[in-house]
């Protein structure tokens, strides 16, 4: 199996490759060489032309690459976003792992004591935020036009200095691998799920059940909050 990662030299990107190299294979595209693999391309994925060369003879793209910041940045990731549903589109590729965040439900219009559902209504209160909405909507389209199959994961916190989760918005180390596995490997039938990649948490602030249920990604870290902290309703 023949994975495009797109950020692959960020830290997501160099974890999973660093993780699940033994396993599959990867081809990296970021705007600087990718360590750990040969096979990479240097470009922007605002590049169309550079992302179709990449996506070619590729069996599932892993989107992480995002600039965020302020409008205009906001502008190029969601260029960038288009390319790559595009180029799975056109190259056959059956399966896009997009990289969303938790923040689609924020806190400036959802509580705390509130569980986030994968089919909550999302909000934005960034462009940033605004570009993960947007990439989950086009993962709606690609997937009903195209029957590509889709899985939006929805990250929490991920720090790659900090591997045990303290906070049900955080990722481990191991369990951020467990999500991308499971999401770039289920047969979801060219249906979208979206899912959240979180670690679990004796906090229900995100549903991680409908994971388990959709892509089969079972969280194994957990962190345990203080009972006095955890907001409830």
């Amino acid at each position: 199996m023949l994975v495009l990662i797109t950020g692959s030299a960020g830290q997501i990107g160099q974890h999973l490759i660093s993780n699940l190299k033994d396993k599959y294979k990867f081809r990296g595209l970021d705007v600087k060489p990718t360590p750990q693999i040969d096979d990479y391309v240097v470009a922007s994925v605002t590049d169309r032309e550079a992302v179709n060369h990449a996506a070619r003879g590729t069996d599932a793209i892993i989107h992480l690459s995002n600039v965020g910041g302020e409008w205009e940045q906001a502008l190029q990731s969601m260029i960038g976003t288009k390319n790559v549903f595009e180029a799975a589109q056109e190259n056959e590729v059956n399966r896009v792992v997009f990289a969303s965040r938790g923040g689609v439900h924020p806190r400036a219009f959802y509580p705390r004591s509130m569980t986030r559902t994968a089919d909550l209504l999302t909000n934005t209160d960034t462009y940033y935020t605004t570009t993960k909405v947007f990439g989950e909507g086009l993962g709606d389209m690609f997937s009903s036009r195209y029957g590509i199959g889709v899985v939006s994961v929805r990250i929490g916190n991920f720090n790659k200095n900090r591997d045990q989760p303290d906070d049900p918005h955080h990722l481990s180390h191991e369990d951020c691998v467990r999500v991308f596995e499971a999401a770039m490997t289920a047969d979801v039938n060219g249906r979208h799920e979206r899912v959240f990649g979180v670690s679990d948490s004796n906090w229900p602030l995100y549903d991680i059940e409908h994971g388990r249920n959709a892509i089969g990604y079972n969280p194994k870290d957990k962190s345990v909050v203080p009972e006095d902290q955890i907001e409830r309703a």
